[in-house]
């Protein structure tokens, strides 16, 4: 009989937990939501990192245990911060580093979630301050996804784009050629970096190819954005290469691109893809008027 008549108050208990759970838990998702806003405002007024490394979430991923059974729910909370951090359409030194410190934390609670290190190493390498912080990425979603062919693909191409470096990224690539289901061209591309090095031609049959089997419309972006400095930076080394000729031709610099193609060095002023045009410098340097920075990885040494 006692038994029987503990039988409602341990329903009541029950009941209640189930009641104060989600709550707690919806709480939880705010608190985050509402955390990772503030943070990225007061990065936006001052420019300075808040020291993601001591994220309480992130302190928790790195002991798992701790999770109580929410490893997959506070994975989830991580990843909506790293997509509300990956969102801002110009983002700060500080909204990588909590880019890099939120994509960690995911990986710790969910290592079998591959879109989180696909997605932030692209992201990350596209900053050339976190190049490094993009091949930890990449590296952790390799050895939790060995047989996955893109892992060592956004390898190479964040060790070519983003440290200039041929070499390794072409053995990067010649890893993905060896891999399942990896794409035909791979062993292709990867000796004509290897023999190329830094020529455009070589970077834009590298990033033509990426566009053709990306389907993340964030990661399309980047790689299309990549795609329009490396035809300018090729464009660029044509209309120089054309002036030197003109220089040796006439002993003198033109005093405008439309001089060269009239002298029958070049057929055509090429159309600088960001609609702006070439420009042509005293010193026969040329420049485009919509891109500031030559991309560095593809130029002549």
């Amino acid at each position: 009989m006692r038994g029987d008549g503990n039988h409602p108050a341990a329903r009541a208990a029950a009941s209640a937990v189930l009641w104060v759970l989600p709550i707690l838990l919806l709480a939880a998702s705010a608190l985050l939501s509402s955390r990772v806003l503030h943070e990225r405002s007061l990065v936006s007024r001052t420019g300075d990192s808040l020291g993601g490394g001591e994220n309480l979430l992130y302190q928790v991923s790195r002991r798992p245990a701790f999770a109580f059974g929410f490893r997959n729910f506070l994975g989830d909370l991580a990843w909506l911060g790293a997509v509300q951090v990956a969102g801002s359409r110009k983002m700060t030194p500080g909204d990588y580093d909590r880019l890099y410190i939120l994509l960690k934390t995911v990986g710790n609670f969910d290592p079998r979630f591959v879109v989180p290190y696909l997605l932030g190493g692209v992201i990350l390498g596209d900053s050339p301050g976190h190049a490094l912080d993009a091949l930890d990425i990449l590296d952790r979603g390799a050895k939790n996804h060995p047989a996955d062919w893109r892992f060592p693909f956004y390898i190479g191409f964040t060790r070519y784009f983003s440290l200039g470096d041929p070499l390794e990224g072409a053995k990067a690539l010649e890893e993905a050629a060896r891999l399942p289901e990896s794409p035909p061209y791979l062993p292709l591309l990867a000796t004509r970096m290897f023999a190329e090095g830094r020529a455009p031609e070589t970077a834009l049959t590298l990033l033509e190819r990426m566009v053709e089997e990306e389907t993340d419309p964030a990661r399309l972006e980047i790689l299309k954005r990549r795609i329009g400095e490396v035809v300018v930076e090729r464009d660029i080394q044509a209309l120089e290469k054309a002036v030197a000729a003109y220089k040796e031709k006439t002993g003198g610099l033109p005093g405008t691109l439309s001089e060269i193609v009239l002298a029958g060095l070049l057929r055509s002023i090429p159309e600088e893809p960001h609609g702006g045009r070439y420009v042509l410098s005293p010193d026969g340097s040329v420049a485009s008027d919509r891109v500031t920075k030559r991309l560095k990885v593809v130029r002549k040494r």
